[in-house]
């Protein structure tokens, strides 16, 4: 594939390349990852060497500013949205799960494809859809503050999220990542397949289960009930407490409890509604006078010299984009940096919400 990306292959080129392996030219042909042109073979899918990936971090640093400038400019109208919370200890980290998170992340790649900036994933001759993507290794690109990567699990009532840059994966402080130690658990039945299969299932349901017993202590103290009032047996009750208390997600005061992190219910669907429309239309307007410009800053790239359409790679380019923009929005004091000395949540920050309130990636 890299030598693809040099120039289109001959076929005995092809073949020579792949031979002692157990992968055919025909094969490649029927994955879509090379189309033939005449006599020859050209790569059919976004594969990013380690330049394109340097070019690509280098372009959209300033594209980022520029996407972070916009948002600044209506920092007041997305600073009364957040007065709306009751907490005002948390607005910042409210401001920056919306924005950075619900918001340029989440929404910014469901606007990208449907103004047909971003492709959709394409149904192959197999029935599934997917997109292939390739990354040359060594780009050594620097990926601290930039806030590109979410983890969530969506529960019945409430779901978990964390927003942070990669470096701070695992998110050992954070739901859903706190449980990943499950994964290590069942390591050792790895040669025991029936068990293991078994093991991880039953896991997973006592894991999706205990997310849900959070998500109802969550939302009753946030409607100031007391945790009692939760209709789950005593035992999981107080463990739940004990965990939440654990990661800094409550915080006890002469037994009554309180929520550490923003927590969102069907009562702060106003405010939600308010900061997404607003960012949408702030998208938009940058996507609509900036894309273009990006296009053509980027048309070097190997894949589009292959004749790949720009809309596959224009994925990546806006993840680098919006993580950019969400570095710049956090040193700018536009809502918390977690970057900043003493954070509890170093490169990330929590986000609890009604189910009902956001459309997470895959829902």
């Amino acid at each position: 594939m890299l030598e693809a990306v040099k120039h289109p292959l001959t076929e005995a080129e092809a073949k020579q390349a792949l031979a002692g392996g157990q992968v055919s030219v025909d094969r490649l042909v029927q994955l879509e990852l090379l189309r033939r042109e005449g006599e020859t073979y050209r790569l059919n899918y976004l594969l990013l060497t380690i330049e394109d990936q340097q070019t690509i971090y280098r372009i959209a640093s300033r594209y980022g500013r520029s996407l972070a400038d916009a948002f600044l400019v209506h920092r007041a109208e997305f600073e009364q949205i957040a007065e709306r919370y009751p907490d005002a200890a948390l607005r910042p980290q409210l401001l920056f799960g919306l924005v950075a998170g619900a918001a340029l992340n989440w929404d910014g790649l469901e606007l990208t494809t449907e103004l047909g900036y971003r492709i959709r994933p394409s149904r192959h001759p197999s029935g599934e859809v997917y997109i292939v993507h390739s990354k040359e290794r060594g780009a050594k690109l620097n990926l601290t503050g930039l806030y590109l990567d979410s983890q969530t699990v969506s529960g019945s009532k409430m779901s978990f999220s964390t927003f942070g840059d990669g470096e701070s994966l695992p998110r050992r402080q954070g739901l859903p990542d706190v449980f990943d130690g499950i994964e290590a658990a069942v390591e050792g039945w790895r040669k025991l397949p029936a068990i293991y299969a078994a093991l991880r299932s039953e896991y997973i349901a006592y894991f999706l289960e205990a997310m849900e017993d959070a998500g109802q202590v969550m939302n009753a103290i946030v409607a100031g009930l007391d945790p009692t009032a939760v209709t789950i047996p005593e035992a999981r009750r107080k463990a739940t407490l004990q965990l939440l208390i654990s990661v800094g997600y409550l915080r006890e005061n002469g037994g009554r409890y309180m929520p550490g992190i923003p927590v969102l219910t069907a009562r702060d669907k106003p405010q939600v509604d308010a900061a997404l429309t607003l960012s949408r239309t702030i998208m938009t307007g940058w996507l609509r006078q900036n894309y273009s410009a990006i296009e053509k800053e980027l048309t070097g790239l190997s894949p589009m010299r292959n004749g790949v359409p720009f809309s596959l790679a224009f994925s990546e380019v806006w993840h680098y984009e919006f993580g950019f923009a969400a570095k710049f929005l956090a040193e700018s004091g536009f809502y918390a940096d977690p970057r900043a000395p003493g954070s509890r949540y170093e490169g990330y920050v929590p986000l609890v919400w009604a189910s009902s309130l956001l459309k997470a990636p895959g829902q």
